[in-house]
Order: structure tokens, then sequence, then C-alpha cells
């Protein structure tokens, strides 16, 4: 059902549960390293599962799975290879801020436990909210993220229409290289109503996609 929302951002995230579920409906562009550009499409699931990477039982896991497609110049279609991501996290019970305890990003899906829980999703938003952290591993990986507002915008999506906080985001790895992108928060919604992407690719290609929220289980308050 299509409907306005909010009349203004929402302020405090959502406390996010098992089951929790978003459907993302993505286009954009991969360009190759010699210059050609093709079309991407696909879906990006995102879910809130048990968890499966660190042991403990107060910890829940973020299911980040991508369904990407390159169209050929034949007109055909390409699946892109991309793995299911996993983020095991704590969500503070006060300030509602989500920590990264753990994800699948070792040698052939390893897990990787953190020395210490670093804030991926602020827990409450302002024109203020920002944050910069280094999410240090067990194995000697690390991941450096940051996160600003920069303003409020509408979002159109299937589902409706939201104000949400636009954020820049930069997360930068030994493993994945330097992503850039913005989200655009609903915090209602426990996740952002589209989120932006630029990242290059193990053969120097580079990814450039808008994910527009397409159907959710969630139902804001």
């Amino acid at each position: 059902m299509i409907r306005d929302i909010a009349l203004s951002p929402a302020l405090e995230l959502r406390k996010l549960r098992l089951g929790d579920a978003w459907a993302y409906s993505v286009a954009g562009s991969l360009t190759f390293p010699d210059g050609q550009s093709l079309p991407l499409t696909g879906e990006i699931e995102v879910s809130i599962v048990l968890e499966r990477l660190s042991g403990q039982s107060d910890q829940k896991t973020i299911r980040f799975s991508q369904m990407l497609e390159v169209l050929q110049p034949d007109g055909s279609k390409r699946a892109l290879p991309a793995p299911t991501w996993m983020f095991s996290f704590i969500q503070d019970a006060d300030t509602a801020d989500v920590s990264i305890a753990a994800d699948n990003m070792g040698p052939g899906g390893a897990a990787r436990i953190a020395r210490a829980p670093q804030v991926f999703y602020p827990g409450r938003w302002t024109r203020e909210t920002a944050y910069a952290n280094q999410l240090d591993f067990d194995n000697g990986d690390f991941v450096r993220n940051s996160l600003k507002v920069v303003g409020q915008e509408w979002v159109e999506t299937a589902r409706g229409k939201y104000l949400a906080w636009k954020s820049v985001i930069v997360s930068e790895s030994t493993t994945m290289g330097r992503i850039e992108g913005a989200d655009w928060w609903a915090p209602e919604l426990g996740a952002p109503a589209r989120f932006s992407t630029d990242a290059g690719t193990p053969d120097g290609s580079r990814m450039r996609f808008v994910a527009t929220l397409r159907e959710s289980n969630v139902l804001p308050v």
C-alpha cells in the first residue's frame, strides 16, 4: 500500500528483531577496466537471523544477500557472483546503537571476531549524527567505517514515501578496498529506504548502483 508514513524523520532506530526483512530493487552499472560499461540490475535482501558466527547467545546476525545480473551487449544476462555477507551484532538496550561483533569475511568465508564491537547503525538520529571507527578482528584484519548525516530527503519507494536522513558513508579494508556511498535512513524501519554504492571489484572493474526499498515485513510504528 502506498502511503505517506512520516511528516518528519524518525529520531530513534527500531529495535531489530529476528525475522525482520527488507528487499531492495537494484539499478546501476558495472564498468570494466577498458572503459566498457554495462547495465546492472537485481535485488538485495537483508534480514535478521539467528546468531551464526560468534557463538554468543545475546547476539543476532544481519544477513545481506545480493542477486545481481549484468546485461550483456547481446541482450543476455550474466549473474554477478556475490557472497552472502553475515554480520553478528549487539543492539544496546538504552541507546539502540547497533554494533558489529563479527562477520564472515575471513578467508573462504571464515568468521572474523571483533576484538571490540564498533557502532555500525546509529541508534539516535539528528542533523549532527556521525561516527568514525575502526573494527579490529582477531585475525589481524580491520575495517574503517564512517558515517555522517548531510541532510534530509524524501524517498519514494514501492512501499511508501519516507522522509529520511541522508548520510554519506565510507568503508575501507584490506579485503574489500574502499567503498563509498550514501544511505537514506528511515530509523522507524530499522534500515535505509534507499542506499547507493560505489565499489571496486577484484578484477579492477567498478560497480555503482542504487538500491531502493521494494518490500519489507517491518511495519513502522
